[in-house]
Order: C-alpha cells, then sequence, then structure tokens
C-alpha cells in the first residue's frame, strides 16, 4: 500500500519530467478504491486531467535500446513477453531505476492480486466449466513458456536469474495487463522511425530512434505503461476524451467533476471476462458483457465460398480461424415488444454465417447477404424464414453449456477477493446464457400452434404445429379430406389412435405423408429446395430419397383402395416419387424438430413442423 509521501513523490517526480496533472486533482488512496484521482474542487467539462509524455512511458521499446540491460536487443520473444521481463528487471533494480517513484506505487508483488494468473485451486472451482477458464489455461501455458525462454536468456547474458523469479513474472505480467493501453497511442504516424527512450550517462533521457518498418503488424501492437495516467479507475459510464499527439497522450473528462467526487476513466466496453481476466474485478450488471459463441467450422465447400465474401474468418495461410469466428452474446432485454426483436440483440456476422450454413445444409447455392439482421428480420424476406433453425443451432449450442455452468457452480459462498470476483462473473454468464435461450426459445413458443378452432382465423404466415395440430388444421380446412386422410392410416395401421401410432414408430411417416396430403388439399407456402431443381442434391441422396419415397407411396396404393371416392386425396394424380420426396420428405428433414408443447396439461417433447405459410380456408 503506497503513502501519500510516495503518492506526492510521484507526482513531483512526473511533472519535472514534463508530465501534467491538473492542479485541482488529487492523488489518493485508501482500501476500497486503491490509489486513484479525486477532484478537489468543480472540474468544468472538458477539463485537462492528465498529460504524459512519451519519455516517460515503459514498454518492450525501452528494452531494445537500453545498454544496461542488452539482453533483448535482437528480442528473441515477443513484444509482450520483452516488456514483462523489461519491467521486472526495473522492479529488480528499483532503487537505481528512472520509473523508482512510479514502481513505488504499484501494487507490490506481494499484495492481493485478484487476476486468474493469482487463482489457487480452490479459486479455480469458481471459475469451472467457464470461457475464463479456457483462456486463464492457454495463457498460464504461453507465459510458462517465454518465462523460461526469458530466463534462459537473461542466464546466457551472465546475469543472475534469482531475483528473477515466476511471481515477479507473474506481477509483471498483472501490472501490464491491469495498467497499460496499446501501443497506438504512441505509433509515428508518418514516420517508420518509433522513438524509444533510455537515460544516458547524466541520467537525462535520450530518445533513440528504431526503424520498425520491416516488423510485423502484430509485433507492432504491444502493450506500454503510461505512468499517472493509470491510475483513474474504470467505469463504462465515465466520458473522457483521449488525445494522442505527437510525443504525448492526454486524458480529459468530457463531463467535468463536482468536488470531491472520484475521476474516472473508461477502458472501453469491456465484459466481464476482459476485466477479471486483466484486471481482477468484474461489474455486476455490467451492460458489456458477454458469452461467447464459437462455430464449429463449416464444410470445406461453404467455407469456399464464405472465403470469398468473408476473408476475414480465414488466416494468412487460408485456414479457417475459430478464434475470429467467435461471436459475443450479450444479456437479453427483457422489456415488451416482439419476440422476433431477440434478434437484434444478437450479432450480425453470427447470424449471417448460420444462415450460410441452413442453405448450405439444403443444397441451396450460395448467396451473399449483405445486411443479414435486417434480411432475416424483414417480413417481406424470405431468409425471415431460417429464424427457427439459427434459434435452435444457438439454443443447441448455449444449452449444454448454461447445463455444465449451473451443475459446477460451488455450494458454498466465496472466501475471498478472488472467489467474490469470479463468482460475479460466474453468476452473469449463467444469467445471460438463461437470457439468451429464454429470448429464443420464447420466440419459438410464439410461432407454436396446437390447435385451431373455430371461430379463430387460420394463420396464413409462418407457424410451428404438432402432427396432431396439423391434423386439426387440415380437418379446419375440410372435414371429409380429414376424414379419408385417417381413413388411409387405418388401413395401413390398423387404428386411427395417434399416441398407440408415435409408440409404433408411425410418426414420421404419418407426418410425411401429411404433409404432402395437406399439399395436394390446400397448399403450403414451400421452401426454396422443395421447388423445382434449385437445391444441388448429390445423387446418391437423392436415390435415398427416392428409395423412402417409394415405400411411401406403398401405403398410399393402400389408402387408394380403402377409399375409393373419385374426390378422395389419396386417388390424387400428384402423388408421385418426386413430389413425396421434394416436399413430405425433405420438409420433415429440415423443418421439423423436437420441442416441448402442451399436451394435455403437460409438457411434452414432441417432433414439430414449421410451416412458412399455408392456405388452408375454414
Amino acid at each position: 500500500m503506497p503513502s501519500q509521501d510516495q503518492l506526492d513523490a510521484l507526482r513531483q517526480w512526473f511533472t519535472h519530467q514534463g508530465g501534467y496533472v491538473n492542479p485541482e486533482v488529487k492523488i489518493e488512496h485508501n482500501a476500497d478504491r486503491g490509489v486513484h484521482c479525486r477532484a478537489a474542487s468543480n472540474l468544468a467539462p472538458k477539463s485537462q486531467i492528465c498529460t504524459v509524455p512519451h519519455t516517460l512511458t515503459l514498454s518492450s521499446l525501452n528494452a531494445l535500446v537500453d545498454d544496461n540491460f542488452p539482453v533483448f536487443k535482437n528480442r528473441g520473444l515477443s513484444p509482450q513477453a520483452i516488456g514483462y521481463f523489461y519491467l521486472m528487471h526495473q522492479f529488480v533494480h528499483k532503487e537505481t531505476s528512472f520509473w523508482k517513484p512510479y514502481l513505488d506505487t504499484l501494487p507490490a508483488p506481494t499484495s492481493e492480486h485478484r487476476t486468474p494468473f493469482w487463482f489457487d485451486s480452490d479459486d479455480l472451482t469458481w471459475l469451472e466449466d467457464t470461457d475464463v477458464l479456457f483462456t486463464y489455461k492457454a495463457r498460464l501455458a504461453m507465459h510458462e513458456g517465454n518465462y523460461s525462454t526469458g530466463t534462459a536468456m537473461i542466464s546466457q547474458a551472465g546475469i543472475d536469474v534469482t531475483p528473477y523469479s515466476w511471481d515477479l513474472y507473474k506481477w509483471a505480467v498483472t501490472m501490464f495487463t491491469s495498467r497499460s493501453f496499446s501501443s497506438r497511442a504512441i505509433r509515428p504516424q508518418d514516420s517508420k522511425y518509433w522513438a524509444a527512450n533510455r537515460s544516458g550517462p547524466d541520467g537525462r533521457r535520450q530518445t533513440v530512434l528504431l526503424d520498425m518498418s520491416r516488423t510485423s503488424a502484430e509485433d507492432l501492437d504491444f502493450p506500454v505503461l503510461f505512468p499517472v495516467l493509470d491510475i483513474p479507475n474504470h467505469s463504462h459510464d465515465a466520458k473522457v476524451d483521449w488525445t494522442f499527439d505527437p510525443g504525448r497522450f492526454t486524458m480529459a473528462s468530457t463531463d467535468g467533476a463536482k468536488s470531491g467526487s472520484e475521476i474516472l476513466n473508461n477502458y472501453g466496453p469491456k465484459s466481464n471476462d476482459e476485466l477479471l481476466l486483466g484486471y481482477g474485478f468484474c461489474l455486476r450488471d455490467n451492460p458489456n458483457d458477454k458469452v461467447l459463441m464459437t462455430l464449429k467450422p463449416p464444410s470445406d465447400r461453404l467455407q469456399h465460398d464464405i472465403r470469398h465474401v468473408q476473408p476475414g474468418y480465414f488466416d494468412t495461410q487460408g485456414q479457417w480461424n475459430s478464434e475470429r469466428a467467435t461471436f459475443g452474446l450479450k444479456r437479453i432485454s427483457v422489456h415488451e415488444r416482439s419476440p422476433a426483436d431477440v434478434f437484434q440483440e444478437l450479432p450480425a456476422p453470427l447470424l449471417e454465417l448460420l444462415a450460410y450454413m441452413i442453405r448450405f445444409e439444403r443444397r441451396l447455392p450460395f448467396e451473399f447477404i449483405d445486411h443479414p439482421r435486417q434480411s432475416l428480420i424483414d417480413d417481406t424476406s424470405t431468409s425471415r424464414h431460417y429464424l427457427p433453425h439459427i434459434t435452435r443451432m444457438i439454443v443447441t449450442s448455449m444449452a449444454p453449456k448454461l447445463q455444465k455452468l449451473q451443475s459446477s457452480t460451488p455450494d458454498r459462498p466465496p472466501s475471498n477477493g478472488r472467489q467474490q470476483q469470479a463468482q460475479i462473473y460466474r453468476s452473469s454468464q449463467i444469467e445471460i446464457l438463461e437470457s439468451v435461450i429464454g429470448g429464443l426459445r420464447g420466440f419459438l413458443r410464439s410461432l407454436l400452434l396446437t390447435e385451431f378452432p373455430h371461430p379463430q382465423p387460420l394463420p396464413s404466415g409462418p407457424f410451428i404445429t404438432t402432427l396432431d395440430g396439423l391434423l386439426q388444421l387440415l380437418r379446419r380446412h375440410s372435414v371429409e379430406a380429414a376424414r379419408f386422410f385417417v381413413d388411409g392410416i387405418v388401413a395401413n395401421a390398423g387404428t386411427p389412435d395417434l399416441n398407440q401410432l408415435r409408440e409404433a414408430g408411425w410418426e414420421e411417416d404419418m407426418f410425411v405423408l401429411l404433409i404432402c396430403y395437406c399439399q395436394i388439399a390446400f397448399g403450403f407456402e414451400l421452401p426454396e429446395y422443395c421447388q423445382g431443381t434449385t437445391a444441388n442434391v448429390e445423387e446418391e441422396l437423392l436415390a435415398q430419397e427416392m428409395e423412402q419415397a417409394r415405400d411411401l407411396l406403398s401405403l398410399v396404393a393402400i389408402a387408394r383402395q380403402a377409399v375409393p371416392a373419385p374426390e378422395s386425396i389419396w386417388s390424387n394424380d400428384q402423388w408421385t416419387e418426386q413430389f413425396v420426396a421434394q416436399v413430405g420428405g425433405r420438409m420433415l428433414i429440415h423443418e421439423s424438430f423436437m420441442m416441448v408443447v402442451p399436451v394435455e396439461g403437460q409438457e411434452v417433447a414432441r417432433p414439430v413442423l414449421y410451416v412458412l405459410g399455408s392456405r388452408a380456408s375454414a
């Protein structure tokens, strides 16, 4: 815990070296807020809070020009890792370091740090089955490799590595992840030369220009510590203005501040996983929090098409990059609205990729979707019919994640600050998943129609129904047609009882026959893949479709004999292999799925059918 004398020394050093802190801004410390800034008097809007000259920054650039610690002049590690070791070196030699006043006010390596890097095995149980745990393990492996390489380089340079402990490395990483800014803040605008600073023999700061023109774009993005400007705490409501002028970085308060109030910074729209991993804290009801959903790689054929319109999902070798196909799902609002509005709150790129996958599964030609969200929610768009299937894809992916989080949540209260922050993160993940899954299931339920009683009008738009519901719709259209259908089924199965037919395994065949029967009786709005030659179905799959259709036509023949009336739908000439396969068979495959529906006062899982539209009339 820094003393007020140390904070005053930091301010004096900072201003002596060319930095600026508003005279009406106090730098203070308490147990609740840590080191923070507070307004000593009312600050007007757009008040400048702090300006840091680049000569005071600490990053890997300093290690490239420091003759007193030349270990990493030729690099050998990533810029991030070099920065960590350089900060360690400054801490080991703090008494002679240029940054001593700054180092004195940083949280000590022995302080309580709350990023997962410092979690013990008991703490980690609070992260079980979370995205943060997965990311933490990957980063831990990376850091262990960097630490091993870096200490070996230090040893080879003839420097005693004993002070460069693993705990000190973890501390350095934590200081950078929790306090640094991107190197974009110091990037030269019109030059290939980057300014790196070091202390000369007389103690004065010297600027060395480094030619970084041959450095990869990835290595030009590294963390930079800006003393004093890293003090204000984060709030997602804070309104600040960052100005990147040549040689300096300035923060101003957009709205100003009242006397005695804390002056806050805004790190950007960060989710709780970012805050926990980088800073060691989480926010309750964080509006920027999200749950990650990573799409599995599409088939090679679909990747080929996507690569032409969305190359950003692929690496430089043209391979699918799952990290780039990872999307953040935020908490769904609960205010009154149309059930379909849930899609307004889902990432448009995710909706676009799922729509491509749906079209591919249905053997439809690839079509670029320019405005995916608008295309999907527009009542006049054919793409709107993908929404139930997009819903199921997201729910199917997220429901197991929710179940795991719920089942692995510790049944005891948190016992320390690290566990408290992890609990906030975990609870928010569960709440977001519940809101997303609940909102999407609510959309599906809004389409469900299991009964079509008189005198309610029959649906003309999309709806979801059961086998029982579809038969009831047929009965509303024509009692006689419905009776003839049941008579034909009885002739084949020996019973009209739908429950007995389900138990005997007739439900799928019944669905296909009833879909075809209704298509002849009154007609559906058919999906693209049921019409003409739009769908490019492989010969092997087409042969399977035709074989299944032939089997069903044998049932149609029996029904035709049992219901010989000339007006019977069973006698219609449209009953062909192609018709049964292309209409009934494909709709069963692509438009039916299991769904929990109300049955006699209970919720029962039943196969349902998504219907784009019906021309049935009462």
